[in-house]
């Protein structure tokens, strides 16, 4: 774990060209299909990032959990970058050892959803990200913390982390998108909601929920905004809940989301704070950043400026602060 020490330059930012010579780690799962598909692909962009000055080593998994273990020797041997050529399943392994280093991310997005990219605006074609990788800017963003585990995203509580551990290891997950889709309207058709007492920083709130949102950005699935108040530099973490009602009042409140409409926020619950405790009558089951992740109870805190990224040199529009908020902006 590391400290909130926010005195560092936390804020500050570099222009990738910078640079000419780093020393980048790209680590890929070769069992993953989605590494199947693009192997020839991602070989093509390490010679095109070496002949760019860059000198990249590849490091295949070969088991659950070594992405953690790959990210963590890279960060004993000092490297400029991490890339995480994989999905956000990938990504928030390699976080776990990148908190609080000064080893950046990069991504090579090919995973399913690819919700941090989307985030940030970078290419879903390797190419157009490692055009980011090149001539992007390195930029310090906050992690949230989940019972002392890191998320970059948002961590899911009911609903969609009964969808998230009823597709995991089931034929439906090599359906992708299609297959989360399915799982949904089977756990929709017998899930309840549950009651929560939540402890958000100083201040008690009971509730009834269908399912609670964390997060650390804004982006959900890729598509859906429930915290559409968060920015990922800010020390906060965002907190929506949404209320057990009908089918028909919960599928329309999901549409408004999506097309961003007013309507939509006023029927959840919206708050922000620095830590959270979660408690619930039974155990609810838990997603952090797309993948399975356990039970209730659960204690959440932002962890700032924990975690350096590459991200595309033009802003995501509300991602950030804004420039005039933020301490110690280097000039791209």
């Amino acid at each position: 774990m590391i400290e909130n020490d926010t005195t560092q330059n936390a804020s500050s930012e570099t222009s990738r060209s910078s640079r000419s010579q780093y020393f980048a780690v790209m680590i890929a799962n070769p069992t993953s299909g989605s590494y199947a598909q693009h192997a020839q692909e991602l070989e093509e962009n390490i010679a095109f990032l070496r002949q760019s000055g860059w000198n990249v080593e590849l490091r295949l998994m070969e088991a659950a959990g070594d992405a953690r273990r790959l990210a963590h020797e890279a960060v004993e041997q000092k490297a400029d970058v991490v890339i995480a050529a994989g999905g956000d399943g990938t990504i928030n392994e390699v976080i776990q050892e990148l908190a609080g280093s000064e080893t950046a991310l990069g991504v090579l997005p090919i995973g399913t959803v690819n919700v941090w990219a989307r985030e940030m605006d970078i290419p879903l074609d390797s190419g157009g990200a490692c055009e980011v990788l090149l001539h992007g800017t390195t930029r310090r963003v906050d992690l949230g913390r989940v019972n002392d585990h890191y998320f970059l995203l948002m961590v899911g509580i009911g609903f969609d982390g009964e969808v998230t551990q009823s597709v995991e290891n089931k034929p439906l997950k090599r359906l992708g998108v299609l297959g989360y889709l399915l799982a949904s309207i089977w756990v929709r058709i017998r899930f309840d909601g549950f009651r929560a007492s939540l402890k958000i920083d100083e201040r008690e709130v009971r509730t009834r929920a269908v399912q609670i949102v964390i997060g650390n950005t804004r982006l959900y699935g890729g598509a859906i905004k429930f915290t559409w108040q968060a920015k990922c530099d800010d020390g906060l973490l965002d907190v929506c809940i949404v209320h057990k009602g009908s089918t028909l009042s919960q599928m329309l409140m999901i549409l408004d989301l999506l097309l961003q409409r007013e309507r939509g926020r006023q029927r959840v619950s919206y708050e922000t704070c620095e830590s959270l405790e979660l408690r619930t009558r039974r155990p609810i089951a838990m997603q952090i950043d797309g993948d399975p992740a356990g039970q209730t109870p659960a204690t959440l805190s932002a962890v700032p400026d924990a975690l350096k990224v590459i991200v595309p040199q033009k802003r995501p529009e509300g991602v950030f602060r804004e420039d005039g908020e933020t301490d110690d902006l280097e000039p791209v």
